[in-house]
């Protein structure tokens, strides 16, 4: 059983060289140095194991790869600075709007048409509140309904609303 101050010292010299680490990563990260340190550390094994004396070949196969990744490294940074490697992602909204007064809505002109049925249980619920539904953009089979407390799912079945569920903000 290893004693209480030898696991605080061990555990004090673990997060000593997990902060060293982390910081050097991420010095390495902003200038894309990952690869050309790890060919760096390559070579300096190789160099002390003798291997890249006795082989010339081996020496410049070394060398032209080390030199590759700095220049990877320097063209990666200056794309990262001038933000030409950004690819810009489309997010789309996942309901779209089937009732309401919305002026920046699209309406779908193919959707099946549905019949506003409201079930008993949320007349009972919101009599006085008129909900914004949504059609589902990834199934359009489903319908959101928002409140101003909540969210309801109904899937479309022969033109009546069915619930689902409800989530509550």
């Amino acid at each position: 059983m290893i004693l209480y101050k030898n696991r605080l010292i061990l555990g004090i010299i673990r997060k000593f060289f997990n902060i060293v680490f982390t910081a050097i990563n991420a010095i390495l990260s902003v200038f894309n140095l990952q690869f050309t340190a790890l060919i760096a550390l390559i070579g300096v094994v190789l160099y002390f194991t003798g291997a890249l004396e006795g082989n010339a070949a081996f020496k410049l196969i070394y060398e032209i790869i080390l030199i590759l990744s700095i220049v990877y490294a320097i063209i990666a940074t200056v794309k990262k600075m001038l933000g030409l490697g950004k690819k810009k992602v489309k997010r789309s909204k996942g309901a779209q709007l089937v009732s309401g007064k919305d002026d920046n809505s699209q309406q779908e002109t193919n959707a099946p048409a549905v019949k506003n049925e409201v079930p008993e249980t949320i007349k009972e619920d919101n009599a006085n509140e008129k909900p914004i539904y949504y059609r589902v953009k990834q199934n359009r089979d489903y319908v959101m309904a928002e409140y101003s407390d909540r969210y309801e799912l109904y899937r479309i079945e022969s033109g009546t609303l069915k619930k689902i569920r409800t989530d509550y903000k």
